[in-house]
């Protein structure tokens, strides 16, 4: 069934997931946008509603105030299927349950919701896997039960091949095959499911695994166990010591509500462990590991009659020996220092043995690795164990780890109130939101402002608030007594070497948002490996922050904005020009090795560097292979490090190349944030310099950037300076280019002689791409005005001067234009297939937005010719795409176009509406030829008689050749003559 495209199907997913249920029209919207829907959506449900009802007839039935789907779904059935599988099981009754599982099973036909991408569906998509998933255990299961042996190796084979690290099908899988008699083949399961989580995950298999493993090895599966022998131990006269070794409770503990969860539900099940109950709370310097920690154990108590230890692993700031704090529990336990051995491993025994039999929680606070804290683990069920540190300490066999990130705003602003006071806070809202927010969600920050505040009783919020603003001043104003985030982050700090530490300078000078490993190596002058092992030394010590994976499959980082400070602020003596520089030039290089892959989009200047900088090979590889998703994932970096370049000196010759070689991606992106930042940053620093060639250059493309965003005055001004200054310093080739940038300006403003004359001008001055450019625009001057013979030679060479320079989206685009001479002239079968060729080349070029005007192309010529089938979901498609891309041009068009073809279906109100739309968006363009057309098509779908003299005196006085054409015909007759 094809629905045209992704928001189609998406709308189907939503009204298949709540089948026989009304849902609003407001609730699609968001559901299909991810709640930021363009001004359009309303129409494009509309449009997308019905290409749905033409694929499922009767079943989309419209009621206020949206639709619902009155079907019975695949979903609903699968699951009720599961349901009662599982009821099945639980009530013994395997070849029931085989049944049902095997019914909900056959009801999958691929992946779940494939092709839908809206958020909402990716969360159901991944619950409906799971559920999927679970159902292919269950039946394995129930196949053993009823000694199905053979059928059950081959299910769970398959699956845990394709699931790897699901432990539930391992297991299943080891019992499959020792029933079967393969003990040999059950081991290996466990012994691949062990390299697997090791490698990919970095942890051991699960304590079921491990002990199912043991019952193989040992004989022992499904045997009965051995009672336990009873050893009566001597009786101990003395009274057992219960040391209450625990820091004081945090009364005002805020915000990690399902880590505290987690770490107390650890202790259920307490009488099935043979293990002692450990986990490890991780995270960032200040990020209330030692609260959340100390906490847990004050409310274990109870559970935990026989004392609490507790030690801080980095206390009197050193580093703790394991010994060392045996000795302090060992005489905290009752066994003073002169009956303690002195062996390292006699003491660690007597410690184990004394705790044998207690139930102790013990806190082990700041651990710096895992072989501090071996020795300190009791090796018995009894007690409880919590560690604190920086880092994962992933080394700890069947350690739970727990990751404390940084709070929201909420959490934030809570904890604030709960130091405060709700009183204070509530009477300062927005000040209490600024300093939750300079804070960073840090809790040691926030507890530190707060301190600050109960201090100073007299100070206002927005005091504090103001005096956080200042970046130069903030680490000074979260230092309160004892509470600091710069001491926290000295801690790590202290432990870098030469290399790492000046790699933190660096990167925090550059003040990235985010950055890949390889910015190191041309900073440190190391190779990309050993650049990316720095940057996960930094990771290790919670001084740099993973962002997650890019769309090319990269690891991307970060600074909190507070080690970002602190780095700085450390980095004020690093000497930082060359290595800049060093960056700048890696990244110059392979942004050139990026854009030689992609369409041209802007003509592009550039000025010429004394030596070519060749890219590391092994970083132009990821560049090769996928250009547009690396200069997606590069592109913010690079913006900020050219803002910061000129911050910091670096010479403007390398900021204005990279700055005008991204306006090609920007333009074809439509990014045009990034593409002003980079722009005005490297002209302000070539004026700075008194660089009159790249002032020049950079003027000329801060001119296509206005013109990308339809403001035609300001990208009319840009031009005009650029060619101005050229003209002084005798610069031809920025001359020829800012010469076709006015003349397609005006061209779009309908003033044909101007326009022609500066196009003439870029022809004599400019080479091949400038020709060809400039071509193009003479052709549609010549179209224009109705001389389309010379309109079709025109845009005929200008395919042909594309093809010469290899221009495969120049070459699509005259096709394009050549597509509506053919139009113009009724040769609408050659029009449709120059168009559908255009579309074809952009979209292998990856040119979305030109592709988009190609399919316009297509459905206009389409609607000529009378053949309306799937026009009207093209046209959805064509302006989804448009609204995305911030086209304002595009969204005109496209609403036009619908008009168009609302009108030539008879649907004469929805015409007007659309049409009267499109009028209202040309108008604001400033676009008078464009207000023309569509004030015509709008009379004739109102027999609006005034309006239609209108547009024709308008056609007159711009001297286009809908004048002669409407010349003799009145609004009704023109309308009797469309297809």
């Amino acid at each position: 069934m094809s629905l045209g495209g992704p928001k189609p199907r998406t709308l189907l997913a939503a009204l298949l997931l709540q089948p026989r249920q009304v849902v609003p029209v407001e609730r699609l919207i968001d559901l299909i946008w991810d709640e930021t829907p363009p001004q359009t959506a309303g129409a494009l449900v509309h449009t997308y509603v019905s290409s749905l009802r033409r694929a499922v007839g009767k079943a989309l039935v419209t009621r206020a105030p949206g639709y619902l789907l009155d079907v019975d779904s695949d979903v609903e059935q699968f699951n009720k299927h599961l349901t009662t599988a599982r009821q099945a099981e639980r009530a013994d009754d395997p070849a029931t349950a085989i049944t049902h599982y095997q019914h909900g099973l056959s009801l999958w036909r691929g992946p779940a919701l494939h092709g839908v991408e809206s958020a909402f569906a990716r969360g159901h998509a991944m619950t409906l896997e799971e559920s999927r998933l679970s159902a292919e255990e269950g039946l394995g299961r129930c196949e053993l039960a009823q000694n199905r042996v053979e059928d059950a190796i081959a299910r769970l084979s398959s699956l845990a091949n394709a699931h790897p690290a699901r432990e539930d099908t391992r297991e299943l899988l080891m019992r499959a095959f020792h029933r079967a008699g393969r003990q040999a083949d059950a081991l290996n399961v466990y012994r691949d499911a062990r390299e697997y989580l090791l490698d990919e995950l970095g942890i051991e298999p699960g304590e079921k695994l491990r002990e199912l493993q043991t019952a193989i090895l040992n004989g022992t599966l499904e045997a009965a166990p051995p009672k336990a022998t009873v050893v009566t131990a001597p009786v101990v006269t003395t009274q057992q010591v219960v040391p209450h070794h625990l820091p004081p409770d945090i009364s005002d503990f805020t915000g990690r509500e399902e880590a505290l969860k987690q770490v107390l539900g650890l202790t259920e099940g307490r009488e099935e462990r043979t293990a002692t109950p450990t986990v490890v709370v991780s995270g960032f310097g200040g990020a209330g590991k030692s609260a959340l920690a100390v906490h847990a154990a004050h409310l274990l108590r109870k559970s935990y009659p026989d004392g609490q230890l507790f030690a801080d692993l980095r206390g009197a700031g050193r580093d703790l020996e394991p010994q060392e704090v045996i000795g302090r529990f060992l005489g905290l336990l009752g066994i003073p220092g002169q009956d303690q051995p002195a062996a390292p491993d006699e003491r660690v025994e007597l410690y184990r043995r004394t705790v044998s039999d207690r139930r102790l929680v013990i806190v082990l606070d700041n651990a710096r690795s895992e072989s501090q804290v071996r020795p300190l683990l009791p090796g018995n069920a009894n007690c409880f164990v919590i560690i604190t540190s920086r880092s994962r300490l992933t080394g700890l066999e069947g350690a739970e780890p727990i990751e404390l990130g940084f709070f929201n705003s909420v959490v934030s602003e809570e904890m604030l109130s709960r130091i405060v006071g709700t009183d204070r806070v509530g009477a300062e809202p927005e000040a209490a939101q600024r300093i939750s927010e300079l804070c960073g969600g840090v809790p040691l920050a926030l507890r530190a402002a707060g301190a600050k505040l109960l201090a100073r009783p007299h100070w206002p919020l927005k005091t504090l608030a103001k005096r956080l603003s200042d970046e130069r001043r903030r680490l000074d104003e979260l230092e309160t007594g004892d509470l600091a985030i710069r001491s926290s982050l000295r801690l790590n700090y202290s432990e870098l070497d030469a290399r790492h530490r000046k790699a933190f300078h660096l990167l925090s000078l550059l003040d990235l948002p985010d950055f890949g490993a390889w910015v190191a190596a041309p900073l440190l002058d190391i190779s990309p490996y050993d650049a990316e092992d720095v940057v996960e030394h930094l990771v290790d010590l919670r001084l740099v922050d993973v962002a997650g994976v890019d769309q090319i499959g990269r690891v991307r980082y970060r600074f909190h904005d507070l080690v970002q400070l602190f780095g700085a602020e450390q980095a004020a003596q690093e000497p930082a020009t060359e290595a800049v520089t060093r960056l700048l030039e890696a990244w110059l290089a392979l942004v050139e090795t990026g854009v030689k892959k992609l369409p041209r989009v802007t003509l592009g200047l550039r000025p010429k560097l004394h030596t070519e900088i060749e890219p590391d090979p092994r970083l132009a590889e990821d560049v090769e292979e996928d250009p547009t998703g690396w200069l997606h994932s590069e592109t913010d970096a690079v913006v900020r490090a050219v803002e910061r370049a000129h911050d910091l000196g670096v010479d403007e010759l390398t900021t204005t190349v990279i700055t005008s070689l991204l306006s090609s991606p920007f333009a074809a992106r439509n990014e045009f944030g990034n593409w002003q930042r980079t722009h005005e940053v490297a002209l302000r620093s070539a004026r700075e310099r008194g660089n009159r060639r790249a002032e020049a250059v950079l003027l000329a493309g801060l001119g296509q950037l206005r013109y990308e965003q339809d403001d035609f005055a300001a990208a009319l001004t840009s031009f005009q300076q650029a060619a101005e200054i050229a003209g002084e310093i005798d610069e031809p080739e920025t001359l020829a280019v800012a010469c076709v940038g006015m003349g397609t300006v005006y061209r779009d403003l309908a003033e044909f002689d101007r326009a022609r004359e500066l196009l003439d001008q870029a022809i004599t001055l400019g080479d091949n791409g400038v020709v060809a450019a400039a071509s193009y625009g003479v052709g549609a001057i010549h179209r224009d005005h109705g001389d389309l013979v010379e309109a079709t030679r025109a845009f005929e060479r200008c395919v042909e001067l594309f093809q010469a320079q290899d221009d495969q989206r120049g070459e699509a685009l005259a096709l394009r234009g050549l597509s509506l001479c053919h139009r113009a002239t009724g040769a609408f079968a050659e029009a449709v297939a120059l168009s559908r060729e255009a579309e074809q080349i952009l979209r292998e070029a990856g040119d979305e937005l030109g592709a988009t005007y190609a399919a316009q192309s297509l459905a206009k010529a389409s609607l000529r010719a009378g053949e309306l089938e799937g026009v009207d979901d093209l046209l959805a498609e064509c302006l989804e795409v448009c609204t995305r891309q911030h086209d304002r041009f595009g969204v005109a068009l496209m609403t036009r176009t619908l008009g168009e073809v609302a009108l030539a279906q008879g649907r004469d109100d929805e015409a007007a509406a659309l049409l009267e739309d499109a009028l209202t968006q040309w108008t604001e363009l400033g676009l008078p030829i464009w207000q023309a057309r569509t004030m015509r098509d709008l009379a004739a779908a109102t027999a609006n008689d005034e309006m239609w003299a209108q547009a024709k005196q308008l056609f007159g006085q711009l001297g286009a050749r809908e004048a002669r054409e409407l010349e003799e015909l009145s609004a009704s007759e023109w309308r009797s003559a469309l297809p």
